[in-house]
């Protein structure tokens, strides 16, 4: 049986991923619990395009794959690591715009 991550082990990979791309870790941290309360399982069924946003960062399910891939990550849009660590890369190259919440 696969175990969910732990609040306090989420809050450690958002910040590590903050800090591997040059972050802010508590700008990062407002923004994965504002997408998602910090829930790598969340999924927003209130909005479609291309899929919904889903994850700890909520991604359009559509798109994720290729942007994971293209970081280097897990195409798992649910897996925390990969969907924390896609996110960071994306905002270290400018990409914060494509979320709501800022």
């Amino acid at each position: 049986m696969i175990q969910e991550p732990q609040a306090t082990d989420i809050e450690q990979i958002v910040r590590q991923a903050a800090r591997k791309y040059g972050l802010n870790e508590e700008h990062f941290l407002s923004i994965a619990m504002c997408e998602s309360t910090m829930n790598p399982s969340a999924i927003n069924y209130g909005y479609y395009e291309n899929g919904h946003p889903s994850g700890l960062f909520q991604h359009l399910s559509g798109y994720y794959p290729a942007r994971a891939a293209k970081a280097g990550y897990s195409t798992d849009v649910f897996d925390a690591y990969s969907n924390a660590n896609t996110t960071a890369a994306m905002w270290s190259q400018g990409l914060s715009y494509l979320w709501e919440c800022s």
